[in-house]
């Protein structure tokens, strides 16, 4: 029988990946976007945007959310985010980089990580927390164990959910990467500076997705941050660590020591469809040559990235994860559902996904990342408890229960 590594590690991911948002936005066209008077009265700075083509709207959208951030804060900009993202399908679908924007802009304007950082969101996916972090680092020249421990501290509480340390040590490897100039084993080094392995396994996964993104989306702005900033050339400067590898699907997880392997795989492939074009069976088969106990955490990965190209919809979520081999398809739905709740921080649009499933091997485990997410977002047990007694059978409502760690819970039978 397979398993995962740790499952309780696998947490929220940066959505790299990703086609057109599905249902319930205007349709988009290439010319302006046609709103009425009182929906542009509503969308205030960021109005004039909808009046640009769609190639010109997101450079738009970013400098007017940087304006808000400046004259009005993080949450403010995160709100017409919002407002813009209900709108138009590729702001909603490139939500989690312009939040990443507004964090990096919250703190270059603060130069305060708890200012910015404490007034950033949980929706989508906690870009805004990520860039925060990211900017942080990216201004410092150096990194000791003393500081990089202090970082998140403050969000280190006993009787509170994960959810904003998460957010906190994740950010921190997408920042150390930039800081280090795409050194990744640097990056990585330094998140062993870490006296918890919870946060260097956290930590380990921004220097992932980092890593990817600087070559599959340099336009972010992140990347564009750390082009931006002159380090020191000898201290710091630029890297000559090969990012990825168009001609290896699992480099670098294929050169990593085994304690990297996780978070690595956990990410990989998006860099796997970003070089073969957005096709789901052959990542699946990339998937399928990697090492055996590192398969389902590549099916995860893809079952993140697949609900971005579904649009966050159920029925194509499931579709496309059917593309997969059915030795591991459930992981891939494990991916997805976890995916699905991290991206608004609501365990609703989890629990419907497991539904679309019915009885169909894996829907046990798809309950279960429901309940580890609801562990990690939720802290009063009745609450987690309340959540999962939505799930449809009794064998998800246990499951769930178990991921929730709801006391009582017993472990589900496997299905598959």
């Amino acid at each position: 029988m397979t398993r995962i590594p740790s499952p309780a590690l696998v947490a929220a991911t940066i959505l790299l990946c990703g086609a057109g948002i599905a249902g319930g936005f205007v349709s988009v066209a290439r010319g302006p976007l046609r709103l009425n008077r009182a929906t542009l009265a509503e969308l205030g700075p960021v109005a004039p945007c909808t009046r640009e083509s769609r190639s010109r709207r997101g450079e738009c959208y970013r400098t007017a959310l940087t304006r808000i951030v400046q004259e009005q804060g993080v949450a403010a900009a995160i709100a017409a985010l919002q407002t813009v993202a209900g709108l138009d399908r590729d702001a909603n679908r490139d939500g989690h980089v312009y939040a990443h924007g507004i964090g990096i802009e919250g703190y270059r304007h603060l130069r305060n990580v708890p200012a910015a950082f404490d007034h950033c969101p949980v929706e989508f996916a906690s870009g805004c927390g990520h860039g925060v972090i990211q900017a942080y680092l990216e201004s410092q020249s150096a990194m000791d164990s003393v500081t990089i421990n202090r970082l998140c501290a403050p969000y280190r509480r006993p009787d509170k959910p994960q959810w904003q340390l998460f957010q906190c040590v994740h950010g921190m490897g997408h920042g150390l990467d930039m800081m280090y100039g795409g050194d990744l084993p640097r990056a990585l080094g330094t998140c062993d500076l870490l006296g918890e392995a919870w946060d260097r396994v956290s930590c380990y996964g921004g220097a992932f997705m980092e890593n990817i993104m600087e070559v599959v989306a340099p336009h972010h702005p992140a990347t564009e941050l750390a082009m931006s900033h002159e380090h020191d050339h000898m201290n710091m400067g630029h890297s000559d660590f090969k990012r990825l590898d168009p001609a290896q699907p699992l480099y670098p997880c294929s050169i990593m020591a085994r304690k990297y392997l996780l978070p690595c795989y956990q990410i990989q492939t998006s860099a796997i469809l970003h070089f073969n074009h957005g096709s789901i069976a052959r990542t699946a088969g990339a998937c399928d040559t990697a090492p055996e106990d590192m398969r389902p955490v590549c099916y995860l990965s893809l079952g993140r990235d697949i609900t971005s190209k579904a649009g966050r919809n159920p029925e194509k979520t499931r579709d496309y994860c059917d593309q997969g081999g059915a030795d591991y398809r459930k992981w891939c739905y494990f991916g997805a559902v976890k995916a699905l709740i991290d991206w608004g921080a609501r365990a609703e649009p989890g629990i419907a996904f497991c539904r679309v499933l019915g009885n169909a091997r894996g829907s046990v485990l798809c309950y279960r990342g429901v309940g580890e997410q609801i562990r990690a977002l939720i802290g009063p047990p009745t609450e987690r408890a309340a959540l999962c007694a939505t799930a449809s059978t009794k064998p998800g409502v246990e499951a769930c229960r178990f991921g929730a760690a709801i006391p009582g819970s017993t472990p589900p039978k496997e299905d598959g």
